[in-house]
């Protein structure tokens, strides 16, 4: 399997080279092109461990219930995936030693050999506009994120502390751990300076986070946070 970004920075797309027999799997409607060797299929939390529950966990984790499968039926078969929003592509590598947390609407695509489990967050999840299910990768393979503008990446040694706002949290390694924290002293403070609740990231591990948010804004778009 080959893969490739392509087309970037703005409007990228992921590429695939695929020997037969070969799968990928991706949020439903990212396919942009593909070979006629290609056979695309669906499965209800395909890329979870649990079929069912995964499927009722990836929506409440702000995904698609259902992911795309596609598999190749010759050598050489090309597959090119597209995000729904312009923005980066940002590609991960998981093994026994590294794994990662994804956020809301970052999951784009996986290779064979991962799978996404789902996190519960509770409150702080919910109240940090992240849901109450982050992803976790498990596995060994390839895990592919799609953002809404550029991707940042923090690298935070052991004990360091971090605050990134949680609508642009991309993903970050299961090595770091999170605290949801008020931006600002004060509800007069938070609510004049656009900061509230965000989460304050401890090494060591890497963070990813988008320059842009994709969420709405004004009231309708902090409920609509809210809610999902």
């Amino acid at each position: 399997m080959q893969y490739s970004i392509n087309h970037g920075p703005s409007y990228p797309s992921l590429d695939f080279v695929l020997d037969e027999g070969e799968t990928v799997m991706a949020e439903p409607e990212a396919m942009l092109a593909m070979s006629t060797s290609i056979e695309i299929s669906s499965g209800l939390g395909a890329q979870t461990t649990s079929k069912i529950w995964g499927g009722l966990r990836s929506v409440a984790a702000g995904e698609s219930m259902f992911t795309a499968i596609f598999k190749a039926k010759r050598a050489e078969s090309f597959l090119s995936l597209a995000p729904r929003l312009p923005g980066d592509i940002l590609h991960l590598t998981v093994d026994g030693e590294t794994q990662y947390y994804l956020t809301k609407g970052s999951y784009l695509a996986t290779t064979e050999g991962v799978k996404i489990d789902f996190t519960y967050a509770g409150v702080r999840g919910w109240m940090a506009k992240k849901g109450l299910f982050l992803m976790k990768t498990t596995g060994t393979g390839n895990v592919f994120c799609s953002s809404f503008g550029c991707i940042v990446r923090r690298e935070l040694a052991d004990g360091e502390k971090f605050v990134v706002d949680n609508r642009f949290v991309i993903a970050f390694s299961s090595t770091i751990q999170y605290q949801l924290v008020k931006a600002a002293q004060g509800l007069v403070n938070s609510y004049f300076s656009g900061g509230g609740l965000v989460n304050r990231y401890i090494g060591p591990g890497v963070i990813y986070y988008q320059t842009r948010g994709a969420t709405g804004a004004g009231l309708f778009g902090k409920m609509f946070d809210m809610v999902t």
